[in-house]
């Protein structure tokens, strides 16, 4: 076999094992760890045989297997974090202890290169496979289904190698296993399907990871509202002709409700609130926290009556709410503010306006709504009296 090719592939994964492992470190979500750990793993198998260490070739050629079946077994599980599907542990434990076991007999005990390979590339063809056919869906991304698509090819590779066992190997004895055409064959085939295995998956934890760097900096940790940016996200995506509606919610007195009962509990209030806001709007409207206590509400695309009549129903829900739960005693309140963004109007401009009214309910006597639309008109039968 090429030295060089015998170099290039460990070296290749183990690269890519540590980044995914950075990766994971920098917030990626679990798949990443066992994608780094199969690569480490892989390299491990890849380059211990050519290693010269002074141990005998049967105990090389047995911890190079069992490093490849736990590589493959780490695979399998980023493909159930990545993927879904029934975790089945237990089954897949006893699959490791397969692949682990089955080179034995070609090992120690036959002595063939044949049996140790056989065994070696079914098993792990199998527990990948196996976690493959679990996955729980065709996924919508293509990268996704790009990297499921390599990962069958892996397997596909494995089944081929065994396949071609007595063509490529022969008779050959274990310590014969560099001058066979199946470690050309390996060797090759593992760093070309590597590099896209890799590459895929590599995309896909990074796209995952900036996602959610771009979802945090959008979204309220506390409440999961969307924050002051990811509302205004939202409302851009309004076209020119759509006016809608803004309401701005403050929480009154929430200061005695922090120094009274403690920050535990505010924090408790303020999750409830914005679950309880969302339960009001519905799919109508988007609720977002922008500040401490401060809440907007932002309906798009929808008349003054109704903008007016949320409002009224949250404050109305607030009254009916039990928040006994939330560590406080009686009720909170908040005070409203309730105004119409006109079309293609900066949300800025609304959400001032909808402040300023705010500051006018809590003047008032807290507890109210204040709003400038436009008042509604009579009815006809009203007109008729």
């Amino acid at each position: 076999m090429d030295p060089g090719l015998g170099f290039a592939v460990p070296v290749v994964m183990a690269a890519f094992g540590v980044l995914f492992l950075a990766a994971r470190k920098l917030g990626a979500a679990r798949e990443s760890l066992f994608w780094g750990l199969g690569f480490l793993l892989s390299a491990a198998a890849f380059g211990f045989p050519a290693t010269d260490i002074l141990i005998p070739t049967q105990l090389i050629a047995f911890i190079a297997d069992t490093l490849f079946a736990l590589a493959f077994f780490s695979y399998a599980c980023a493909v159930v974090f990545r993927f879904g599907g029934p975790r089945l542990f237990r089954a897949r434990i006893a699959l490791l202890a397969v692949g682990i076991v089955a080179p034995v007999y070609g090992i120690f005990i036959a002595e063939s290169l044949p049996a140790e390979t056989l065994a070696s590339d079914l098993t792990c063809a199998l527990q990948l496979g196996f976690a493959l056919v679990t996955a729980r869906c065709w996924p919508a991304r293509r990268i996704d289904r790009g990297l499921l698509v390599v990962l069958w090819v892996v397997v596909i590779q494995n089944v081929l190698l065994a396949a071609s066992v007595q063509l490529t190997v022969g008779d050959a004895r274990p310590e014969a296993f560099f001058t066979t055409d199946y470690s050309e064959l390996m060797f090759g085939g593992a760093l070309l399907t590597s590099l896209v295995f890799a590459i895929l998956a590599l995309s896909g934890t990074v796209s995952d990871l900036v996602d959610g760097y771009r979802r945090d900096a959008l979204v309220d940790p506390l409440t999961g509202l969307l924050n002051r940016r990811g509302l205004a996200a939202i409302a851009g995506r309004a076209t020119a002709k759509q006016a809608g509606g803004v309401i701005c919610c403050d929480l009154d007195r929430f200061k005695q409700v922090n120094d009274t009962w403690g920050h535990e509990a505010g924090d408790r209030v303020l999750v409830a609130f914005a679950d309880l806001a969302q339960d009001v709007v519905g799919s109508s409207g988007v609720v977002s926290r922008t500040g401490g206590e401060e809440f907007v509400i932002y309906l798009a695309d929808m008349p003054a009556r109704h903008v007016r009549a949320t409002a009224e129903n949250l404050r109305a829900a607030m009254r009916r709410f039990d928040w006994s739960p939330t560590g406080i005693a009686g009720h909170q309140t908040a005070s409203f503010g309730v105004t119409m963004r006109a079309e293609a109007e900066p949300l800025e401009d609304a959400l001032r306006r909808a402040d300023r009214l705010v500051y006018e309910a809590k003047r008032n006597g807290r507890d109210r709504i204040e709003d400038d639309l436009p008042p509604q008109r009579p009815s006809l039968a009203v007109v008729n009296r």
